[in-house]
């Protein structure tokens, strides 16, 4: 004998415990009287036990249905709830997102573009994890995360799929009260003599500024080293010099205590998208990648940018 119950099987019993007759169950379920009594009897053979007998033309449940019934609408809630959840899938309302970023995005940029999408998608979980370009790409690899935002070229890294989000120069940024501060561009010779807050030896922005200075003849009083642009930013808000950050730090950051200026010869930041292909990624990552791409591009202004 079959024991396996289908999901049709269910509904039928849940149509007749709640209409208590044939005729209203298949009114319920817009299927002809048939269909019901087939599908109920069916049920009965299934589970071996009557579920339901006639007494004046109604069907009355049998002390059996009473104690099944509620074993039933709690299947067919789980049921409900899968199919919900399938369909917010399949139109992306709902999805997870493990995106693994550089400290300028993650800190200056992703927080207000995941905002923004999660509040279009308030299903949608997104896991920000922030880790140096080099972890990033180390992440990705390893299938540890879908997505990756890290500050370097698309050619510089053989790493999952890649390709270019942006590519914009760094800018100077000095106390609104400093001497400078009126500039409309800042060149190396401006810097002549001057404190200078950098970043640390290790980190390639640090190669690229000192190779600018270094072949321009100017010689900076640098006392204060740090990992991040964010705190470069604060130590030069904070009187302690000047100096060069990168260029989506730069734009997120909110403060009227310093200015962000354009400086000459451009020195670029390149931050690329890596994706992993070792995980399947899932449907919410390209609506979520075209969403990062606008707000980026959106919130560094346009003569910073190089491409």
């Amino acid at each position: 004998m079959n024991s396996r119950l289908t999901l049709r099987h269910l509904e039928a019993f849940r149509a007749v415990m709640e209409r208590h007759s044939v005729t209203g169950a298949a009114e319920l379920l817009g299927v002809t009287q048939p269909v019901v009594t087939r599908l109920i009897a069916d049920f009965e053979e299934r589970v071996a036990f009557p579920l339901f007998t006639r007494q004046k033309g109604r069907l009355v449940p049998t002390a059996e249905a009473e104690l099944l019934i509620g074993d039933v609408q709690q299947a067919m809630m789980l049921i409900e709830r899968i199919s919900y959840a399938s369909s917010n899938i399949r139109e992306l309302r709902l999805g997870k997102l493990l995106v693994a970023a550089a400290p300028a995005v993650a800190l200056c940029c992703l927080p207000q573009a995941i905002a923004a999408f999660t509040q279009e998608n308030p299903e949608t979980l997104i896991s920000l994890r922030m880790e140096a370009s080099p972890a990033v790409l180390d992440l990705v690899h390893e299938g540890r995360a879908d997505l990756g935002v890290a500050m370097l070229p698309a050619t510089a890294t053989t790493i999952g799929n890649r390709e270019p989000l942006l590519s914009a120069r760094m800018v100077a940024v000095v106390p609104k009260d400093h001497r400078l501060a009126a500039a409309d561009i800042l060149r190396p010779v401006d810097f002549d003599g001057e404190a200078f807050v950098t970043m640390s030896p290790l980190i390639e922005a640090r190669t690229l500024i000192d190779a600018v200075f270094t072949a321009h003849n100017v010689r900076r009083r640098v006392n204060i080293e740090t990992q991040i642009s964010l705190a470069v930013i604060r130590h030069v808000e904070a009187g302690a010099g000047v100096g060069l950050v990168d260029p989506v730090t730069a734009a997120g950051y909110p403060s009227d205590r310093v200015r962000f200026i354009p400086f000459e010869p451009p020195i670029a930041n390149d931050y690329t998208l890596v994706t992993s292909v070792k995980r399947k990624p899932p449907l919410v990552m390209e609506p979520f990648v075209e969403h990062l791409r606008r707000h980026i591009r959106a919130m560094v202004p346009a003569a910073w940018r190089m491409s």
